[in-house]
C-alpha cells in the first residue's frame, strides 16, 4: 500500500489517541473517524514499514456500536471524536484501552491487574470551554483545522446553559452586550462579554451563570469550597469532581500511617485539601504561582505550600507516608519517578491522564518494588477518546 490507494476496511478495535485500528494482510491501518464493526472505503494518506494510517472516503456499512449523531454539526466539528460511538461502547473501549496500554507499553501482566472500577459521567459535562470566535461566528475548531464551527445548541459537551447560549446564534453573542441584551430562550439571563479582538473565549459555567471575565470564583465540592481565579487550572468535569474526592480520601484513609503526605502537581489545592483533613502534615507542590497563591488560599495551616517545578523539587522530597500526584498528559519524568518510588512510605496515589504515559510510569514503579492494587477509570472527557485513570500503590511484601 502507498499513499493515495484506497482500500476496504473493517476495524476491530478502538487504540490510544482515538483512531479506530484494522489489519489488511496483517498491516496495521489506523483511520479516525470509524469504529469496530464499520465497512468503510479509506485512502491511505501514511505508509510506514510497520504500519500505515488513512482517511474515511465513504461508509459504506455502518457498525451496529453506532448512534444517530445527537448534534448537527458533529460530523466536522473538533470538540469531540467520539459522538457517533453509543456512550456503553465508549466505556467498553477505554477500558480495553487501558487494559491494552498496561500491557502493551507497561508489560504488565494482565491477570496481575486488580479489578478496574469504571465510573461514567452524565452529558454536558464541562465545567470550562475554550471556544473560539471567528466574526461572528463561535464554536470549537474544526476536525484538523483552525476553521471556527459554531457551536450547536446540542453539543453534548459544554455546560447546558452554554450550550443554549452560545449555540442559539453565535452572532447574537458577537462583541461586548449588556446584561439586558444577554437574556437567551432558556429565560436565564447571562453576560457574554467578548472582545470584538479576541479569537478565544473562555467560559467557565457555575450554577447557571456564564462567566467569560477573569474574576475569583469559588467552586463547592463536596464539604469543600474552593476559591480560584478563572485563569487557573480546575478539573474540568462537573459531574465526578465530587467522585474523585471520595476516591482520593478513601485510599488517604487505607494509608496505615498519617504522620505526612505530599501532593505534587497540586494545582490550586483541591486534593490537598481533603489530604490535609486526613495527615498531620501536607507539602503542596505546584509550579504555577498563581496556582500556588489559590493552594495557600484553600489549605489549613498544616499544609505547606512550595513554589517550584516538580522536577526540581523531587530532587530534594522527604520521605512521606503517602505521595499523591496529578502530572500533566506527557506523565512524570524519570528523577520524579525514582524519587517517588524510594521516598514514598505506604502508597502511592496517581492520577493519569493519558493510558500510554501512565503505563510507562506505573511500570517503572512497579520495577521500583510498588505493586498497583487499586485501578478506577474517571469517563472525564465522554464523547472522546480520552482516558483518565485514579490508581493506588502500594508496596510489594
Amino acid at each position: 500500500m502507498k499513499p493515495g490507494d484506497e482500500i476496504t476496511i473493517t476495524p476491530t478495535e478502538l487504540v490510544a489517541g482515538g483512531a479506530a485500528l484494522a489489519r489488511v494482510d496483517g498491516l496495521p491501518v489506523f483511520v479516525s473517524g470509524l469504529y469496530p464493526g464499520d465497512v468503510a472505503v479509506v485512502r491511505i494518506t501514511e505508509a510506514k514499514k510497520g504500519f500505515t494510517r488513512g482517511e474515511l472516503v465513504r461508509l459504506l456499512e455502518p457498525s451496529a456500536l453506532r448512534r444517530a449523531l445527537p448534534c448537527p454539526v458533529a460530523d466536522e466539528c473538533g470538540g469531540c471524536d467520539w459522538t457517533a460511538l453509543r456512550l456503553d461502547a465508549q466505556l467498553r473501549a477505554k477500558e480495553r484501552i487501558l487494559r491494552e496500554s498496561l500491557r502493551r507499553i507497561g508489560k504488565i501482566d494482565p491477570a496481575s491487574l486488580p479489578p478496574i472500577a469504571v465510573h461514567p459521567s452524565p452529558l454536558n459535562y464541562r465545567l470550562r470551554s475554550r471556544l473560539h470566535r471567528d466574526g461572528n461566528d463561535i464554536g470549537f475548531f474544526a476536525t484538523r483545522s483552525n476553521r471556527v464551527v459554531p457551536l450547536s445548541s446540542e453539543c453534548e459537551v459544554v455546560g447546558v446553559e452554554t450550550a443554549r447560549t452560545v449555540g442559539s446564534g453565535a452572532s447574537n453573542v458577537a462583541g461586548t452586550r449588556s446584561s439586558a441584551s444577554a437574556a437567551h430562550d432558556g429565560g436565564a439571563d447571562a453576560l457574554l462579554r467578548v472582545p470584538t479582538t479576541s479569537t478565544d473565549l473562555e467560559i467557565w459555567e457555575l450554577h447557571g451563570q456564564l462567566i467569560t471575565d477573569q474574576r475569583e470564583i469559588t467552586i463547592p465540592v463536596e464539604d469543600f469550597t474552593f476559591t480560584l481565579s478563572t485563569d487557573s487550572f480546575f478539573q474540568v468535569n462537573r459531574h465526578l469532581l465530587g467522585t474523585m474526592l471520595r476516591l482520593v480520601r478513601q485510599h488517604a484513609e487505607r494509608c496505615p500511617e498519617k504522620t505526612s503526605a505530599i501532593d505534587l502537581y497540586a494545582g490550586a489545592g483541591f486534593f490537598t485539601a481533603p489530604l490535609a483533613r486526613i495527615f498531620d502534615r501536607v507539602t503542596a507542590v505546584e509550579g504555577s504561582a498563581v496556582s500556588a497563591r489559590w493552594a495557600k488560599r484553600n489549605t489549613s495551616a498544616n499544609v505547606r505550600i512550595v513554589n517550584q517545578p516538580v522536577e526540581q523539587y523531587a530532587n530534594q522530597m522527604a520521605r512521606a507516608d503517602f505521595v499523591f500526584l496529578d502530572p500533566p498528559r506527557s506523565g512524570v519524568r524519570t528523577n520524579v519517578i525514582e524519587s517517588i518510588a524510594e521516598r514514598a512510605g505506604s502508597m502511592i496515589c496517581f492520577l493519569a491522564c493519558d493510558p500510554v504515559t501512565f503505563s510507562r510510569d506505573a511500570s517503572r514503579l512497579i520495577a521500583s518494588g510498588w505493586r498497583l492494587s487499586t485501578l478506577d477509570l474517571l469517563d472525564l472527557f465522554p464523547n472522546t477518546h480520552h482516558v483518565e485513570t485514579l490508581s493506588s500503590f502500594e508496596r510489594a511484601p
